[in-house]
């Protein structure tokens, strides 16, 4: 990436010499950093807008050390010839993206010694992270399956801080961008995320999906068999419409899980909470 190779320095005044790439996407690329090893760089493609960088400067200043513990949080800004391309931000350490833990193949491959006891820590550990989060007025907004890295102890570091909404200096940065299975209802088939204020309720439902998919074995909740269509309906329709395919409640929700899947019944509180989170009247109270 041309971007990478200009001289670089820290708006604390360092020099920066960028290491190795670990990672892509569709803003940038993510490098590791000479001379620190808890620390990694990433580097967007293109020109920073100008709302970007007032998101990334006023981050920059709400950083303390429990984000730092549980976040990718932003800790200082890249320039390049007194423009910003990118953020300093610490470095998940040996970790894999959720998906990648609750993935059966993935799992048995990358984690070989995870346990159901081990993905019950690491939901745990998710939802710990999320609580940090929330507590400083802070939404995430984009929940989705590649949110949450998590290592060989089952510790959690949520990534892609930036795309966060934040209130800083009387400025609301919102988050533009969702994953629709990872969407509540209220939020189903709007056009567009952008300009739309998200709340911790948002979140927890996203939440919710995710730790569903961690204790079970990476399907998704509104994923099942409609007991009045020939045809399955989409995630999404099935989201809009809080059609839960474990709930207990099929009389009203007309689904039912796929063949040969545990039995939500027998999960007690677990169950329970899951009801809570997905039912229709949920939007005014997740917890």
């Amino acid at each position: 990436m041309a971007t990478a190779t200009l001289p670089l320095v820290l708006a604390s005044g360092a020099r920066l010499e960028l290491g190795e790439r670990l990672g892509s996407g569709g803003e940038g690329t993510v490098f590791a950093v000479q001379g620190a090893p808890t620390l990694v760089a990433k580097i967007y493609s293109g020109t920073v807008e100008p709302d970007r960088e007032r998101k990334l400067r006023a981050m920059v200043g709400m950083g303390s050390p429990a984000l730092d513990a549980v976040t990718a949080w932003p800790v200082d800004l890249v320039l390049s010839s007194g423009r910003l391309v990118g953020f300093m931000m610490p470095k998940a350490q040996a970790a894999k993206e959720a998906h990648i833990l609750y993935g059966p193949k993935s799992r048995r491959r990358e984690f070989p010694n995870a346990g159901f006891r081990f993905l019950v820590h690491a939901a745990m550990n998710v939802a710990r992270a999320f609580a940090v989060i929330h507590e400083r007025g802070i939404v995430i907004g984009d929940v989705n399956e590649r949110l949450a890295m998590i290592d060989q102890d089952a510790v959690v570091r949520i990534i892609d801080c930036d795309s966060f909404q934040i209130t800083a200096g009387g400025s609301h940065f919102m988050c533009d961008v969702g994953v629709p299975t990872f969407t509540p209802p209220e939020l189903q088939g709007i056009p567009t995320f952008r300009g739309v204020t998200r709340t911790e309720q948002h979140d927890l439902f996203g939440l919710a999906v995710l730790i569903f998919h961690l204790l079970f074995i990476g399907r998704h909740p509104f994923a099942g068999r409609r007991h009045d269509s020939t045809a399955d309906a989409t995630i999404e329709t099935a989201i809009k419409e809080s059609r839960f395919a474990y709930s207990a409640h099929r009389e009203r929700t007309r689904m039912e899980p796929p063949p040969h899947m545990p039995c939500l019944e027998t999960s007690g509180a677990l169950a329970q909470l899951f009801e809570a989170s997905f039912a229709p009247s949920a939007a005014s109270g997740r917890s």
